[in-house]
């Protein structure tokens, strides 16, 4: 991905991320026609943007703040997934009648829940085609190697999430740019959103 230039304008990039996730939230609202949870999750990670807004001056000037180095962006990236997943679990609460309500219960009751085997049961379902799938694995395993190994890859390879290859090398940390960084954050949602969408459409109920 061309997006190491240093005359990125990540300013720039942020206020378009929040604009869309405020366009995110408009169409959520015309299928679902409700103010809740699927609609104000959006603004929850508009606020984390702005947040991370304030914080990235400070990330840039340490030693490898143009790199994956800083805790702060590592937190930002952690903390986003985190909501995401937590929003989705309560989504799925508002469609009782959905096949996908359904085997997520029955995986609760076994003990055998978490944010990966929904995406596995969402793209069972067509909710996420393969694609969104793909997309959706490799951020949460960068997730888990943020969280659970000090950001220190177990394996070799490269991990694509929409536009971003990330090269990873067994032994040795993640090192993404900050520019990579925001576009996987924007996948992220991107792919969150189209989940949304698609719970709303075939399961919501249609607007008046």
């Amino acid at each position: 991905m061309k997006s190491g230039n240093s005359k990125f304008n990540w300013r720039r990039k942020i206020e378009s991320m929040k604009k869309t996730f405020e366009r995110f939230r408009e169409e959520v609202y015309n299928y679902t026609y409700e103010k809740d949870i699927r609609t104000s999750c959006y603004g929850a990670l508009v606020e984390q943007l702005d947040y991370f807004m304030a914080i990235i001056p400070t990330i840039l000037k340490s030693e490898n703040g143009k790199r994956w180095g800083g805790k702060a962006a590592k937190q930002i990236y952690i903390t986003m997934i985190s909501t995401i997943e937590y929003t989705m679990k309560k989504i799925v609460e508002k469609y009782p009648s959905s096949p996908l309500h359904r085997k997520v219960l029955e995986c609760q009751k076994n003990n055998g829940f978490s944010l990966r085997k929904l995406v596995y049961l969402s793209a069972d379902l067509g909710l996420l085609n393969r694609t969104l799938k793909r997309d959706f694995e490799n951020i949460i395993e960068i997730r888990n190697l943020l969280v659970h190994n000090n950001a220190i890859s177990d394996s070799t390879g490269l991990k694509t999430i929409g536009d971003v290859s990330i090269e990873m090398k067994k032994g040795e940390k993640i090192s993404i740019k900050l520019p990579e960084l925001l576009e996987i954050i924007l996948t992220a949602v991107e792919v969150f959103h189209r989940w949304n969408i698609e719970l709303a459409k075939n399961y919501g109920v249609a607007k008046r």
